[in-house]
Formats: C-alpha cells, sequence, structure tokens
C-alpha cells in the first residue's frame, strides 16, 4: 500500500511542525533566569558624572591601589599616604555571570594598609574588584580585575 500526501495534508503537516516548534522555543524561553546587571541602573546612569569624578581623583594618586591574588584569597593594599587617614567604603566582587556569586564587604584595613578576602568558594571566572572609597571627605572609585582558575 502506498501513502498518497496530497498538498492539504503537506499543509497541515508543515502547520504542525511550525506549531511544535515555537512551542519548543517558548518553552526554552520560559526556563531561561533573567536578571538586570543593576537594579538601580537608571538612577546609576544619572549620578554617572559622580563616578568620573571619583575615577578622576584615583588617577591622580601617585601609587594605585594594588590586587595581590592566590589560589584562596586576594589581598588589596592601599598606598601609603592613606596611612594617616580614615578611610570609609566598600568592596563589591562583582561577576557579569550572576549576580548570586557577587561578594560586598565594607573596606577594614590592618595596620599595614591591606585587607584579605577569602575567595575560595567563588566558582571559577571572571571577576571585577569594585573599591569605592572615602577619604577626607574625598570620593575615590577604582575597579580591579581578576581571573580565579
Amino acid at each position: 500500500m502506498k501513502l498518497k500526501i496530497n498538498w492539504g495534508t503537506g499543509i497541515v503537516i508543515a502547520l504542525l511542525i511550525m506549531i511544535s516548534g515555537m512551542l519548543f522555543l517558548v518553552s526554552i524561553a520560559l526556563r531561561q533566569d533573567f536578571y538586570l546587571v543593576e537594579k538601580d541602573y537608571y538612577q546609576k546612569s544619572v549620578n554617572y558624572q559622580s563616578q568620573i569624578d571619583k575615577i578622576n581623583n584615583v588617577t591622580k594618586l601617585a601609587v594605585p591601589v594594588k590586587l595581590t591574588q592566590s589560589d584562596k584569597a586576594i589581598q588589596i593594599d592601599f598606598p601609603e599616604l592613606f596611612k594617616k587617614e580614615q578611610l570609609k567604603g566598600t568592596i563589591h566582587i562583582y561577576s557579569p555571570v550572576s549576580e548570586k556569586n557577587d561578594i560586598k564587604l565594607p573596606i577594614l584595613l590592618n595596620a599595614g594598609l591591606s585587607q584579605s578576602i577569602s575567595v575560595k568558594n567563588l566558582p571559577k571566572g571572571r571577576y571585577t574588584v569594585k573599591l569605592d572609597w572615602t577619604s577626607n571627605e574625598k570620593p575615590y572609585y577604582q575597579e580591579l580585575e581578576m581571573q580565579l582558575p
């Protein structure tokens, strides 16, 4: 017995394949986890000039802030010119992949003007260490890149 497919049956089969393909793509889209990079992105864009001023203050420093990395921790070293000054601010270890991997800490320097942060629980990948601090009412902002193997 030979199966004959006329043009009407072909159109129905093509429509069924197209509809099932669309349903498959919709199901994939519904399972995707999406989020904004920043929750308050609009407010940050409005205040971006103050961010530029903070970055310019960092470029005027004679010695920049340094980042030293090992397998289990990172160490952030501030220059000696902040020795007699009170630093207030935050350290944000930012993961561009997932907000769940972000770490936010206050700046708590030891006597050697350094702070060590454990990164052994972070997944492998690229991170940006965002330093936002104030010294003598002068704001600073610096971003340092790091790669966890």
